[in-house]
């Protein structure tokens, strides 16, 4: 709404700017409880949707026309893949329970042939691959937390995504760990051994 104020016998118009408010727990949970994966299952639907942490709810962030165009591009190669192998790909819909309190809804996550995916599921079992495009208010989450939770889950391929530097870095989990990652750039092209006959052109996952 504009509201109007006096300056020096002029009338001029001010937009009043709304207000933005920071992501807090939701009324229906406990401030200190410590959920379990069960109960962010059961949750409301609410937007933006909410990731359990450590027992914590952290509200995911809206997402940029960039963060969402590379999210597209890498899940269109995988599903170009797919449908000669199999696999299946889902992007920021349902989620998977990484462990007893922790559910992720990573960017992009795989399910390979051997792992039952129920098609009205809200949430899957532990992905083989998670796909996350870093972002300034999530990217702490997803080199610390999440990559520890997912790493002590099995998900044998953990990408991160940096819009920034065009960079795709990718952890594959050895030992129960993931070790120094591949780092690609514009120009190369990611066809990883455990996916074979996958082919991503990096550069093409660029906004431009």
């Amino acid at each position: 709404m504009a509201t109007k104020t006096q300056k020096s016998g002029d009338v001029s118009t001010r937009k009043s700017l709304p207000r933005v408010s920071k992501p807090r727990t939701p009324k229906f949970v406990p401030r200190d409880s410590m959920l379990t994966v069960e109960q962010w299952a059961a949750m409301p639907d609410v937007k933006p949707p909410y990731e359990l942490i450590n027992g914590k709810l952290v509200q995911k962030m809206v997402t940029t026309n960039e963060h969402d165009w590379i999210t597209s591009r890498f899940k269109r190669f995988c599903d170009e893949w797919s449908d000669q192998s199999h696999w299946r790909f889902f992007s920021r819909g349902s989620g998977t329970a990484i462990g007893e309190h922790d559910g992720f809804i990573p960017d992009v996550m795989g399910f390979s042939p051997d792992i039952q995916v129920a098609p009205k599921a809200t949430y899957n079992p532990v992905p083989f691959l998670v796909v996350e495009v870093l972002s300034r208010g999530t990217k702490k989450l997803d080199r610390n937390e999440k990559k520890a939770a997912c790493a002590q889950a099995g998900v044998q391929l953990y990408i991160l995504v940096d819009p920034d530097a065009q960079t795709m870095e990718v952890y594959s989990l050895q030992n129960a760990k993931y070790g120094a990652p591949q780092i690609l750039k514009s120009g190369d092209v990611w066809q990883p051994e455990e996916l074979a006959g996958l082919k991503l052109e990096v550069e093409k996952l660029w906004f431009k």
